[in-house]
């Protein structure tokens, strides 16, 4: 690979970066969204196609949902491609991220957006219910970045943001699995921040708060009022709200990395 080497005085002394020569490439800029068949996952991938980016979009199956969301990026003039995989899964992962590069070229900005929640108390949490949430939420972050990495250094930078959860701040109670794992990927995010910084990679997270999806959907009335009611906007976020959050640290966001956002009308402050 071929770039060039440049010394910089920091805090710490001197420290060398390697910058790569940019790979010109055809076309217009692809992001890979992983659990974008609905919901926030769904939201962004539109976003980004209404801002130009041609969509690689992965779910770990083929749904009504994921290819009425390819016809509506198809519709707006840009590229799609399905991409089934189950992100906890390494291989399964490599896989999609070569079927993209293929098809596309490339991947400019990464969204480890894929997440599941089982909710129990811990008294009531077998292992399995804990590790599976931890793979997914978690692992998946990893693999998904470990694999997309190289094809970003390669050429010459990119964007990588991950969707925690105001839960990995807060503690809620049946959530132990969930919060472990999403507060796991805001201290994941700041590791990458700092070791590939060097090759113009800048990585970040978001946490939404109560926002409107399936998962808020199926908290019961009363308890879910009683949330809203502490929400100092006094309502539920929309998923195109934090879609356009994840645009900005996509496209405009420049001199931020390593950071965690947090987008929740004020209920977390």
């Amino acid at each position: 690979m071929s770039g060039t080497i440049t010394t910089r005085e920091t805090d710490q002394g001197e420290i060398k970066y390697f910058t790569p020569e940019e790979v010109k490439l055809e076309g217009g800029k692809v992001a890979l969204v992983t659990g974008a068949a609905r919901g926030i996952g769904r939201a962004i991938a539109i976003e980004l196609a209404e801002r130009g980016y041609d969509i690689a979009l992965n779910d770990i199956e083929t749904s009504t949902d994921g290819e009425e969301t390819i016809k509506e990026i198809q519709s707006l003039g840009r590229r799609a491609l399905f991409a089934v995989a189950d992100v906890s899964s390494y291989s399964d992962v490599q896989k999609m991220v070569n079927m993209v590069v293929e098809k596309f070229g490339r991947i400019d900005v990464l969204v480890n957006n894929a997440g599941i929640n089982i909710d129990r108390l811990v008294t009531n949490m077998s292992p399995l219910e804990w590790q599976k949430v931890i793979d997914v939420n978690l692992t998946g972050v990893f693999n998904c970045t470990k694999a997309v990495l190289p094809h970003m250094i390669a050429a010459g930078g990119g964007r990588i943001i991950n969707i925690s959860s105001q839960g990995a701040l807060d503690g809620p109670v049946g959530q132990a699995n969930y919060a472990a794992a999403k507060g796991g990927v805001v201290s994941f995010t700041k590791v990458i921040a700092r070791e590939y910084a060097q090759y113009n990679i800048l990585c970040n997270a978001v946490a939404p708060g109560c926002i409107r999806t399936r998962m808020t959907d199926s908290i019961p009335p009363g308890q879910l009022r009683e949330r809203v009611s502490k929400i100092p906007l006094g309502r539920r976020g929309e998923p195109g709200e934090v879609a356009k959050l994840v645009a900005f640290l996509a496209e405009d966001g420049t001199y931020i990395t390593g950071q965690l956002i947090l987008i929740n009308a004020g209920e977390y402050i």
